[in-house]
């Protein structure tokens, strides 16, 4: 991901709306995998996320160098998501429970749900990682990030990153056991880019 310039976070500091708006898509997806490391819950953190950008366009003059605005937003994220886990109650919803999302079927039922259940014990292995690890692994296998560009995010060591990644694939690895043989898994579970 090619950072902004800092010409343009200037300029969104000038309140230019457009500038702002690139500003949103550039870090959009970074922000909401920061949020779900956090949270864990997909459209919690798309609340967080649009929580954080107002923050952000309120307090841009706040940003002492404008070339760290990746990291000073993302560190908002951060703070709203852990906010938010302080705030939830202990139940979750039923369409949250059942695992829906609105996906509809376009082959053989069955499959569909066997490739359904295969992405929610991912999507629950990623989330069963500490709040550290699972934004780690979002980034770098989500939205395909290099080590430096997570740890200039998160505002660790490139080296810190590299070893919550192996303790990460450890983890997952037990705990997708039983799909690791399956080589429809990792096509399965990608995200799809949008």
């Amino acid at each position: 991901m090619e950072a902004p310039g800092k010409e343009l976070v200037e300029r969104a500091r000038r309140k230019d709306a457009s500038a702002f708006a690139a500003l949103i898509r550039a870090y959009e997806r970074v922000a909401l995998a920061v949020a779900f490391g956090v949270l864990g819950d997909p459209s919690a953190a798309g609340d967080v996320v649009q929580d954080a950008f107002v923050r952000a366009w309120e307090r841009l003059g706040d940003l002492r160098e404008p070339d760290r605005f990746g990291t000073w937003l993302c560190g908002i994220v951060r703070n709203l998501a852990v906010d938010a886990v302080r705030r939830r109650k202990p139940t979750e919803s039923i369409e949250a429970a059942r695992g829906a999302d609105g996906e509809k079927w376009t082959h053989n039922p069955l499959d569909e749900v066997g490739r359904r259940e295969r992405r929610d014990k991912v999507a629950a292995a990623i989330a069963s990682l500490d709040e550290v690890s699972r934004p780690v692994v979002v980034l770098r296998y989500y939205e395909g990030l290099a080590s430096k560009q997570i740890a200039d995010l998160l505002e660790i060591t490139p080296a810190a990153v590299d070893m919550r990644l192996s303790r990460a694939r450890k983890q997952l690895k037990v705990l997708l056991g039983d799909l690791a043989g399956d080589e429809q898994v990792e096509r399965e579970t990608e995200p799809t880019r949008g």
